[in-house]
């Protein structure tokens, strides 16, 4: 079987970019849902912020957007 990869830092931050967009959301008001600072995800969609984002704001933002938790960089084999 083949692994589960999951998707880079860069893949990420424009995955989480474009479904704001789409979406009609804010950098800020997701921020805001996840309990941090207003500027984090626009921090963190620069390249300024962390490398990744913790898994559990992953989780929370896959559910938001409806979309596969490997998006926002998770994996199948990584232990929480």
């Amino acid at each position: 079987m083949k692994p589960i990869v999951a998707a880079t830092p860069d893949q990420v931050r424009e995955t989480l970019r474009s479904l704001a967009v789409e979406h009609r959301v804010t950098l800020t008001a997701l921020s805001r849902m996840l309990r941090r600072p207003s500027g984090y995800l626009s921090r963190f969609a620069r390249g300024a912020g962390p490398a990744r984002l913790p898994v559990d704001e992953q989780q929370l933002l896959a559910r938001y957007f409806r979309v596969d938790l490997r998006m926002f960089g998770e994996r199948e084999d990584w232990e929480p």
